[in-house]
């Protein structure tokens, strides 16, 4: 028995010893196993932020897309127009399903004269508003309207506005499809006589607190207030209302120096602020400009301040 007490301790250490190397064999695989995960988690990470993005970029992308008032789909394209950031001037070339859209929608429009067809253009808060209307988005939706104009529609039956929307996709300074588009009646019986009404106490307003804007001597630029973007999208509302209807600007000076001279500077202020209202998207047919030098002063000549409110443009319907 003592002989192999020796023996039984060699063999009972080799069986201690597979043990446990079996068992640190598999604390090293468990440690592979988490050295691997640790090595492939970025990636599972990466993978789903993409997806993410992704998602949140399908979901916010606003298509072009147009319902009746029922919330039957009339028309859907997954591309629509875009902007640069801060600006109302929709990106050149347009899809070709985008004019297909457009096309359709005309024809849908052309069948139903009932239905008024209205534009809200989107904007974010971190943009800027570069325009003459009161907000970014009033000025998109203006753009838009002027697009869909040359395309045929009937501006009479349209309307535009403007909506705050932090929810816009941009990419690389591009804004995508910041355009809404829905349906209303258009007035009809005693509802078109009180529109009717309600133009001719907007064309009153208009004549009775003209847009008049003043020049510094040697001004070329023209910063507008909060009432006079009011004033100039009133102005737009009515000249899609009234197609025959049209714009006057009519520029004035202080006496400092020559009559003549002071009639070509007139002149020229009065076609600047055509030309910005026409940058603006008004079209340049609808806006005439003349100069009356100092003829018609509002104030007296004889104080600086006087001199200031002389010194004008005033913009109105002829």
């Amino acid at each position: 028995m003592g002989k192999l007490k020796y023996p039984l301790g060699i063999l009972l250490t080799i069986i201690i010893g597979m043990l446990l190397n079996m068992l640190w064999c598999c604390n090293c695989w468990g440690n592979d196993n988490a050295i691997d995960n640790d090595k492939t988690a970025p990636v599972v990470i990466e993978q789903t932020e993409q997806i993410k993005n992704v998602g949140t970029t399908a979901t916010a992308v606003n298509y072009l897309m147009l319902k009746d008032q029922e919330g039957n789909l009339i028309e859907e394209a997954t591309n629509h127009l875009n902007f640069n950031i801060s600006d109302y001037k929709h990106l050149e070339p347009i899809e070709a399903d985008v004019v297909k859209s457009y096309e359709k929608i005309k024809t849908y429009l052309d069948k139903h004269p009932n239905q008024k067809f209205n534009i809200t253009g989107l904007y974010s808060s971190e943009e800027k508003n570069n325009s003459a209307f009161t907000n970014l988005g009033e000025a998109r939706a203006n753009d838009v309207k002027n697009y869909l104009s040359s395309l045929g529609y009937d501006t009479t039956h349209m309307g535009i506005d403007g909506k705050l929307s932090d929810q816009l996709v941009t990419t690389n300074g591009v804004v995508y499809g910041p355009v809404n588009y829905y349906l209303s009646d258009f007035p009809s019986g005693k509802s078109a006589a009180l529109l009717e009404s309600e133009l001719d106490n907007l064309a009153a307003d208009i004549r009775a607190n003209p847009l008049v804007l003043h020049f510094a001597t040697g001004a070329s630029t023209i910063n507008l207030s909060i009432e006079q973007r009011e004033k100039i999208s009133k102005m737009v509302h009515y000249l899609d209302a009234r197609p025959q209807s049209s714009l006057i600007s009519v520029g004035h000076t202080d006496n400092t120096g020559s009559r003549a001279t002071n009639t070509t500077i007139s002149a020229k202020r009065a076609e600047f602020a055509k030309s910005y209202l026409v940058k603006n998207g008004i079209n340049s047919s609808r806006i005439e400009s003349s100069g009356k030098g100092p003829d018609e002063p509002i104030a007296t000549n004889d104080t600086v301040e006087g001199k200031e409110q002389n010194r004008r443009v005033v913009v109105t319907l002829k």
